[in-house]
């Protein structure tokens, strides 16, 4: 346990300073481990993905504290936890939003600036796609929204494989000039998680 806690501290430290390997690192280590207690606490399938998404958005978004954490891997939990009790309470399933929180609840910091800069950059985002051409949003929405895989995007709109492809990635790369020209620098695993990473 201590060799993993020093291997993701020196994760934590790297993605402080901008390291979007390292970042990348930390989300294909720590995916496997917290999409099931995800899906064990909110007990619906299908959110768990964007849940995940926003937790990495809320790491990332909140960097500059990662060198004084101390046990990252509690602090990823906690963030898991939130981050599952926001999305139950906004579902109104209270009660078992105050069961999955419980024993959380206690020693927790205030992730309140956390979720004011989450939602200005979920606002940004929904900016970025508004302004692709029709067929690229048609195409990012499919593959973000509904989940569709490269393949399946193609068969419904009549495309290539690889055109479907290429939009995705023009798509990506002009939310991320828009967001970085907005001052806000994402990485690209963050915005092509789903579009991407799982064909």
């Amino acid at each position: 346990m201590n060799n993993d806690t020093g291997h993701e501290t020196a994760l934590f430290h790297r993605i402080a300073e901008g390291d979007e390997s390292a970042f990348e690192a930390l989300f294909h280590l720590y995916v496997p481990k917290i999409r099931p207690v995800i899906a064990r606490i909110i007990q619906v399938e299908g959110p768990e993905k964007d849940i995940i998404q926003e937790i990495f958005l809320g790491i990332w978004l909140s960097r500059e504290k990662l060198p004084e954490v101390m046990v990252p891997h509690n602090w990823i939990f906690k963030m898991v936890y939130h981050r599952c009790y926001s999305w139950l309470q906004k579902q109104g399933v209270r009660d078992k939003a105050s069961r999955a929180i419980t024993q959380e609840s206690t020693a927790h910091s205030n992730f309140t600036e956390e979720n004011i800069a989450f939602s200005e950059t979920a606002l940004l985002v929904k900016q970025a796609i508004l302004q692709l051409p029709p067929q690229a949003q048609k195409i990012y929405l499919l593959s973000r929204e509904k989940g569709l895989k490269i393949a399946e995007i193609a068969s419904e709109l009549k495309l290539s494989p690889q055109t479907v492809k290429n939009s995705l990635v023009r798509s990506l790369r002009f939310i991320r000039e828009y967001l970085t020209g907005k001052g806000i620098i994402l990485p690209m695993i963050l915005l092509g998680w789903g579009v991407l990473y799982f064909f």
